[in-house]
């Protein structure tokens, strides 16, 4: 994603703000930066625009963070930091979790992304430089990134639930539950999907590269309904999963990476693909899982199998010979959602709905890619879903879903713990900030 210098105003807008409930303190106007009056009084096309456009930087913004905590949690694979050891110690229950800890980005690194969705809507609803179909194809793609960012934050928090109102950052709601938190942000994207069919045929301004399939309103709703599809499945609606599906991307037949992508760049202003592997940061996927696979199974090219295992021995003491090697460049992109997460999905909706055979036709459009044989296991539904768990493992490896899919059906723990003294954490602590907003704050 190339930024310009308008693409800046976005983030700088939300910059003053502590992720979604920053304590209470007086105000101080910095005057290099904008402040968020500028744009949410009858603001240009080109200034929501550049929110717009903001909003899809922005949702990049935790990714890393978040994708090593779900995974490393998930002891589906592990940061060899040589830094930082709170990768392999806190994490992995060895040492009682932080809540002030970097980690924590997990959860506050969706902040921003959210309060940048409030303030394009709190601008649309201010200003007459654009058109009321053109206004909705704006609140369509903020509505969309708000869902998608609680719901990371939630897969965080658990149990802990989401802060679903945060439209005034020093008056925010009090934690939802995990259940009424889902159902909070399956509203913020039916909200987004209804302003998507009222915005026309094309968008006001031009979406990133890595949306580039999904660059029409009708387009960018089969995003949002995936995402909304994936809430379905962490309720266990399987009535509505099963509605929802047809509405997305989903294709039995088409590219199983097809989707929307996260893309980066080098060049300044933006910044490179944080996934790449370091001389102090190594990314390995746990030996278990891998020593594990099926013979031949093509999946296993998301790792490079080391000569000489690589090893780890601050705090806990680790080996693996499996490298992680999907990301070699920089401008390497990241996948948001695929068809491959879709196709398992549809097999999940099926088995739960006692459909043995269009659940092992889904499971056998990913085992075939793979280079494997046809599904020949048991049909119980719980067999299925167990099947269905074991290629979400493979197929959606390094993609923060191994820990939130045994999570949702109980499983934690039957994750491998690869080393004795480490446990399976529920949940990451609610991050001090919101500790301390609540103290103060009863």
């Amino acid at each position: 994603m190339k930024k310009h210098t308008s693409i800046l105003l976005a983030s700088l807008l939300t910059g003053s703000f502590l992720a979604c409930n920053p304590l209470k303190t007086e105000e101080v106007i910095d005057p290099n930066f904008p402040s968020v009056g500028a744009v949410t009084n009858n603001a240009s096309k080109a200034q929501l625009d550049a929110l717009s456009i903001g909003q899809f930087s922005l949702a990049r913004n935790g990714w890393s963070t978040y994708i090593l905590v779900l995974g490393t949690i998930g002891k589906e694979l592990f940061n060899f930091n040589g830094t930082e050891s709170r990768w392999m110690t806190e994490l992995n229950g060895a040492r009682p979790i932080d809540n002030s800890a970097f980690y924590n980005t997990a959860t506050t690194g969706w902040g921003l992304p959210v309060r940048q969705a409030n303030t394009t809507i709190a601008a649309l609803n201010n200003t007459s430089s654009v058109t009321d179909v053109q206004k909705n194809g704006y609140r369509g793609i903020a509505n969309t990134f708000k869902g998608l960012s609680y719901l990371y934050m939630l897969n965080a928090q658990g149990t802990n639930g989401v802060r679903l109102n945060v439209e005034d950052p020093f008056n925010p709601s009090k934690p939802a539950s995990y259940a009424e938190s889902l159902v909070g942000i399956a509203k913020f994207l039916d909200e987004g999907a209804t302003q998507l069919d009222q915005a026309g045929a094309a968008f006001p301004m031009a979406v990133p590269a890595g949306f580039a399939n999904f660059n029409t309103p009708a387009k960018f709703k089969q995003f949002n309904r995936a995402i909304a599809l994936r809430v379905a499945i962490y309720q266990a609606d399987w009535a509505k999963a099963a509605t929802l599906l047809p509405q997305t991307f989903y294709s039995a037949t088409g590219n199983l990476n097809a989707g929307p992508l996260n893309t980066y760049s080098p060049t300044p202003p933006d910044f490179g693909n944080p996934f790449l592997n370091t001389s102090s940061s190594q990314i390995v996927g746990v030996q278990q899982i891998f020593d594990a696979a099926e013979p031949g199974d093509r999946r296993l090219s998301k790792v490079s199998k080391q000569a000489a295992p690589l090893t780890y021995s601050s705090g806990i003491a680790y080996s693996t010979p499996y490298l992680t090697n999907q990301y070699r460049s920089a401008s390497d992109p990241f996948p948001i959602i695929r068809n491959e997460e879709l196709v398992l999905i549809a097999a999940e909706i099926s088995a739960q709905q006692n459909n043995v055979s269009e659940a092992t036709r889904n499971i056998n459009i990913v085992r075939s890619a793979a280079g494997l044989t046809n599904y020949t296991g048991a049909t119980t539904k719980d067999a299925l879903v167990n099947a269905i768990l074991k290629e979400r493992l493979y197929s959606l490896f390094y993609e923060g879903h191994r820990w939130v899919d045994m999570r949702r059906y109980n499983k934690l723990n039957e994750i491998i713990l690869p080393v004795a003294n480490m446990k399976v954490l529920e949940r990451l602590e609610r991050p001090v900030q919101e500790v301390n907003w609540d103290l103060f704050n009863p």
